[in-house]
C-alpha cells in the first residue's frame, strides 16, 4: 500500500505539489494522469525516497518513508524508468541478472533460470543471442520489456512506472499496456504509473487521478472517468493547460517536474 497524506513539496521557493493525498490499495493500479510538469515525476521520486516533502507524510505498507529510511530499511518497490534506463555496457543478461547477484542468489543457475523465467514472463526468448545483445541492438519496445523484466527478477511488492508507453508506437504501446495488466494479475502487485497519455491511463489503471495544480483535481475508476468526461478532462484531452489561471487550473509554469 502507498499512502500519500497532504503532501507538499518546493523547489527553489515555487510550489509544485500542494496538499497532495491519495491512497494505492495493496494490489491496484493507480495511475496519476497529468501534463507535462505538474509535478508527476516528482511525487515517483518522493515516493522512491530521492527527495523529501516539505510537507506532510509518505507511508509505504504502513509505515512512514522517513522511518523505513532511518532504520535502512529497503521499502520493497522495483522502478521501471521513462528511458527503461538499463546499463548501456551491460548485456540484456547482465542487465537483469545485476540486481540478482547484489540480492545475494545462490549460484549463477539460479540467475540463468531466474532470468530466463522473467523474459518468459515480458515475451522475449532467453536465447544466448538475445541474452548476449547490448541495449543499442534492441527497439525500445524490447528495452521497455527488458526493463520490466529487470524490475520483476527482484519480487517487489509495489512498482513504480515512469512514462512506460512514452516514445512508442501505438501497436508497442499497446503491447506494454497489455504486459503491465497482465503483470497485475499475475503477481497482484501494487502499482503507481505516471503518465500523459490517456489510453496509457485507460489501460492500465484501477483508479485515475488528473493531477493539476499540484494536486488531484479528479479521482476515480477508469470507466467511470471516461463517462463522466469532465470539463477538466476535456480540457486535458484538447491540448488546453490545466494550469491556467484563468481556466480550471491555478499553478504556473512549472517546468519538467
Amino acid at each position: 500500500m502507498i499512502q500519500i497524506d497532504n503532501v507538499c513539496y518546493s523547489l527553489s521557493g515555487q510550489q509544485i505539489l500542494s496538499q497532495l493525498s491519495f491512497t494505492v490499495p495493496p494490489g491496484q493500479t493507480f495511475v496519476l494522469l497529468g501534463s507535462s510538469g505538474c509535478g508527476k515525476s516528482t511525487v515517483l521520486r518522493l515516493v522512491m525516497g530521492l527527495i523529501k516533502p516539505t510537507a506532510g507524510q509518505i507511508r509505504i505498507n504502513g509505515v512512514r518513508l522517513d522511518e523505513q529510511h532511518k532504520n535502512r530499511e529497503t521499502p520493497p518497490m522495483g522502478m521501471v524508468f521513462q528511458s527503461a534506463a538499463l546499463f548501456d555496457f551491460l548485456s540484456v543478461y547482465e542487465n537483469i541478472a545485476l540486481g540478482l547477484r547484489k540480492k545475494g542468489c545462490a549460484s549463477e543457475a539460479e540467475i540463468q533460470s531466474r532470468v530466463a523465467r522473467e523474459l518468459a514472463h515480458v515475451g522475449l526468448d532467453a536465447d544466448p543471442t538475445f541474452l548476449a545483445k547490448f541495449p543499442a541492438e534492441l527497439s525500445g519496445g524490447m528495452r521497455k520489456r527488458v526493463a520490466i523484466a529487470r524490475t520483476l527478477a527482484l519480487d517487489p511488492q509495489i512498482i513504480l512506472y515512469d512514462e512506460p508507453t512514452n516514445g512508442l508506437d501505438p501497436m508497442m504501446a499497446k503491447v506494454i499496456c497489455d504486459l503491465i495488466v497482465r503483470v497485475h494479475e499475475r503477481l497482484n502487485v501494487t502499482s503507481l504509473l505516471v503518465t500523459h497519455d490517456l489510453n496509457t491511463a485507460l489501460r492500465t489503471g484501477n483508479v485515475i487521478g488528473l493531477l493539476a495544480q499540484g494536486k488531484i483535481l479528479e479521482q476515480g475508476p477508469a470507466q467511470t472517468i471516461l463517462e463522466q468526461a469532465s470539463p477538466l478532462l476535456h480540457q486535458f484531452i484538447n491540448g488546453q493547460s490545466t494550469n491556467d489561471p484563468a481556466g480550471i487550473g491555478g499553478g504556473e509554469n512549472i517546468g519538467s517536474y
